[in-house]
């Protein structure tokens, strides 16, 4: 060419990752070209040359700064400087993952090429180690543009041993005028086994394998030729070196990948590319750099061969396409309010909460990624009504707000669709106001080109998903774009899927999560979302009761709002079943108590502002989630179902089979879903509602599992020395937590009893005895005479059927009966059950067993005492 070549001339962007690799595909270039002035805002540096008739620009990461993210930022500069680029390449070495169904070898070509699945490049460190050691890949990236792949399908169908020939003998020229580039020979090209791990050589500067065991090399047939051998497939893409032989295999073996490297996953949603990489190493940790070079260069050659097989863009087409887009003088970011659901008339408080959000956004400023707050808390807390009332409230300071339903992947796609949707018709409004809209235009200025049709329909086919979230990503980028608003709400599925897939990294605008999962905070505000404060949770019961002005107490009020721990779901249930109803305020938690189910799931057949949510289902979901990952977890919640919810201390289980660490694990897992709240360190609370609920769900199998469980943990407990008065050891501060518990499953205990006792196996009744009579022991030295005695009479009529009236265990229970009766000034009964005790022991055990001796102590110090008394 005379002339030289502007910005717009340009329709291939070449990207390599290392200096070796730029050194290479200069090395292969028709003609270079001068470097043209540096865009405004565009750091990266560039060369440029001819290949054949396309005009190819070239740039390199910067040194030491590898991975997708680093190769995504350097693609995005290049395509923003030059816009006439058709497609672009990612060329240079890779890892390979050789099998027994590819025999790939160091110095052989693997290219990227879609299968069922997969685009051709898959992420393998954003993909999910599930518990039997299966890899499952989460998301999907874009497949290479059709040009390229047509392309490689005309270059399959010659014969592959001849094209490597060729490359082999197009790498020789260069090879003789670099000898960096140099064929290392076969012998060089050791394969060791998957779990031999490299041995270093020391005093050695290059790391070579001279002091590996030889013995561990696998086996190979000599190649007949020397020329790279090319295999098409999946390429796996990762923000780390993959060096471990083993991890290799596994993932390969799982996805199919055939090749692994750092920089291709940052780049095929936003810059439509194929992926070539020459085979330097094998993944594994006997990686040296011997094998760069030739690699690099035979990846860039068959690059250039697969270049000459695609004719160049005819100039008057190019100018056709420009002409077009051109005709969309400007894309508009002023995206009218809309949102999913109407603004719920009955909202009430939250007030600082809102501030807090509208502060955090306002003071971001201009940057260059988005800001990102998550309010994270328990199911009907309200996060959602709060995300909306922030949106009707603050929707004049935005050119536009998205809601993006985040139940799951497929509704973040679906809403991604209806959002690209929306961008679509308003650009149609502002460019043709009085005429029909062409939207081919349209798809083109987006970047969606063939997705819209000319009814102005956006695509929602699986395929075109992918290049829909770029595009959507794109265009919040673009500069000026600085006022948007995304909210992801119901963001709490974690496992299935990854959503960090779905977050624009880039761009100046705020993104507002809600969600279950307190696990936003490494990128994110994270603030969580308690009950509504006592006045505004009055405000709502009254109002959704319709009893504003009723001269109803407001003791009576604010004893209910408390009942339900303040949160605005329960409460919304409440007023709509006493309005409904018209039961009165005072008789409702008594309704609560007896049917649950009933009225926490009441709603309104309009109006309803919780979506398809009630207080009896909106955990179940966060539940069946914690139970599919440990079911000693969803245990673990509906046994705190009958204990003091406010307070429960993770030592508590000290003395059972589960260790420590295992439970503050079980505690975790149940944190991050809201189920329960981490107060401090080794202690946690359940909120009411769900106190309530978790123990309300359950059948009774479940419901007795969870009893017996909760009997169990508080009688080993109730046995320990810091919570007996005669040790050395006693803490009334234990002991009244321990009280505290045994009260609320004695509550919830005592109308159950009869029908728990039935349904237990005779052996494990046995081993509750013990239990009860240490529970009974508590509640006596509490001066519980009641509850002490309910707990010693189920103990001693088990005992007495199960080990007889004589056993020692037995007496013991008898003993401690005699005890609460002395306790109490019953003195008649106090006297025949000692005078029982003491015949039981003089007969079982004789007189001189310390048990008997203790007996007929208590009855002389009684015998004394009631003398005294009388």
């Amino acid at each position: 060419m005379t002339a030289k070549p502007k910005a717009g001339d340009y329709s291939v962007g070449w990207i390599c990752a290392i200096p070796i690799e730029l050194t290479a595909v200069l090395a292969i270039l028709d003609e270079t070209y001068p470097r043209l002035d540096a865009a405004d805002g565009d750091t990266n540096l560039y060369n440029f040359g001819r290949i054949g008739t396309h005009n190819v620009v070239v740039s390199c990461l910067p040194a030491g700064r590898y991975g997708t993210t680093s190769a995504g930022t350097v693609a995005t500069r290049m395509r923003s400087t030059f816009t006439k680029l058709r497609f672009g390449l990612m060329v240079g070495v890779g890892g390979g993952a050789p099998n027994g169904d590819n025999d790939i070898r160091l110095g052989d070509l693997v290219i990227s090429q879609p299968t069922g699945v997969s685009g051709g490049v898959i992420r393998y460190d954003f993909g999910k180690a599930m518990e039997n050691g299966e890899f499952l890949r989460i998301g999907s990236l874009n497949a290479p543009p059709s040009i390229l792949l047509n392309a490689v399908a005309f270059i399959k169908a010659r014969d592959q041993a001849k094209l490597g020939k060729k490359i082999s003998d197009s790498t020789q020229t260069i090879e003789r005028e670099d000898p960096r580039f140099l064929y290392p020979g076969q012998d060089t090209d050791r394969l060791f086994r998957a779990d031999y791990n490299h041995v270093t050589n020391e005093g050695c500067q290059n790391n070579t394998c001279e002091s590996c065991n030889a013995s561990k090399v696998v086996i190979r047939s000599k190649r007949e030729y020397d020329h790279p051998y090319i295999h098409y497939g999946i390429i796996a893409s990762g923000n780390q070196v993959m060096k471990d032989g083993l991890k290799r295999d596994t993932i390969s073996g799982q996805t199919g990948a055939l090749c692994f490297e750092m920089e291709a996953a940052g780049l095929m949603d936003d810059f439509p590319c194929l992926v070539i990489r020459g085979i330097c190493d094998y993944s594994d940790g006997h990686k040296n750099k011997s094998w760069q070079p030739y690699a690099a260069l035979v990846a860039a050659t068959y690059a250039k061969e697969l270049l000459l097989q695609i004719p160049a863009v005819v100039k008057d087409e190019a100018d056709s396409a420009d002409t077009q887009r051109e005709m969309i003088k400007e894309i508009n970011f002023a995206i009218p309010f809309h949102m999913p659901f109407p603004r719920n008339n009955q909202f009430v408080g939250r007030a600082e909460k809102l501030e807090q959000v509208h502060k955090y956004f306002s003071g971001s400023g201009l940057m260059d990624t988005p800001c990102i707050f998550a309010l994270i808390g328990t199911g009907g807390m309200g996060k959602t009504q709060t995300a909306l009332e922030y949106a009707y409230r603050h929707h004049r300071e935005y050119t536009a707000i998205f809601w993006v339903s985040s139940v799951s992947e497929a509704t973040i796609r679906t809403s991604f669709i209806d959002i690209m949707q929306r961008i679509v018709k308003e650009q149609a409004r502002i460019t043709w106001p009085e005429s029909p809209p062409d939207y081919q235009i349209i798809g083109l200025k987006l970047g969606i080109p063939g997705l819209i049709d000319e009814k102005g329909t956006v695509s929602a086919n699986l395929e075109a998903v992918d290049n829909i979230k770029s595009a959507l990503f794109s265009w919040l980028q673009l500069p000026g774009n600085n006022r948007w608003l995304l909210i992801f709400d119901n963001a709490d599925d974690l496992e299935a899927f990854n959503i960090e897939e779905y977050l624009p990294n880039q761009g100046s605008g705020a993104i507002f999560i809600t969600s279950r999962r307190p696990e936003f905070s490494q990128s994110a505000k994270q603030v969580g979302l308690d009950g509504l404060d006592s006045r505004s949770a009055i405000t709502l019961l009254l109002n959704l009761a319709n009893l504003t002005g009723s001269g109803v107490p407001e003791s009576e009020v604010t004893a209910l709002v408390e009942k339900l721990g303040f949160m605005p779901l329960a409460i919304s249930h409440a007023g709509c079943y006493i309005n409904e109803t018209k039961l009165p305020l005072e008789d409702y938690l008594s309704h609560y108590n007896k049917a649950f189910k009933t009225v926490q799931s009441r709603k309104p057949r309009f109006g309803w502002k919780y979506r398809d949510d009630t207080a009896a289902t909106t955990w179940e979901i966060s539940f069946s989630k914690v139970k599919e990952q440990n079911e000693e977890a969803a245990l673990l919640l509906l046994v705190c179902s009958y204990l003091n919810p406010e307070e429960i201390f993770n030592n508590l289980w000290e003395n059972d089979l589960l260790k420590k660490l295992e439970i503050q694990e079980m505690v975790l897992l149940l944190a991050s879903y809201s189920l329960v709240k981490i107060i401090k360190f080794g202690v946690f609370s359940v909120h009411p509602v769900v106190h309530t609920w978790a123990r309300e769900r359950s059948d009774p199998s479940e419901c007795f599992k969870a009893i017996r469980y909760a009997i169990t943990i508080l009688g080993k407990a109730s046995d320990r020395e810091n919570v007996s008065w005669e040790s050395n050891e006693w803490e009334a501060r234990e002991e009244r937590r321990l009280t505290s518990h045994l009260e609320y499953l004695h509550q919830y205990l005592k109308p159950l009893f009869s029908a728990f006792l039935q349904g237990e196996p005779e052996f494990e009744n046995q081993m509750l005895f013990g239990h009860f009579h240490n529970i009974a022991v508590v509640f006596s030295k509490q001066g519980k005479y009641d509850q002490a005695m309910q707990w010693y009479e189920r103990a001693l009529a088990g005992k007495e059927k199960a080990l007889g009236k004589d056993h020692p265990s037995t007496l013991s229970t008898v003993n401690n009966i005699a005890l609460v009766f002395d306790n109490q000034g019953k003195y008649d009964e106090a006297m025949q059950w000692y005078e029982r005790a003491l015949a039981g022991c003089e007969k079982a055990l004789g007189k001189d067993h310390p048990l008997t001796l203790v007996t007929a102590e208590r009855l002389r110090t009684f015998n004394n005492n009631v003398s005294i008394s009388k």
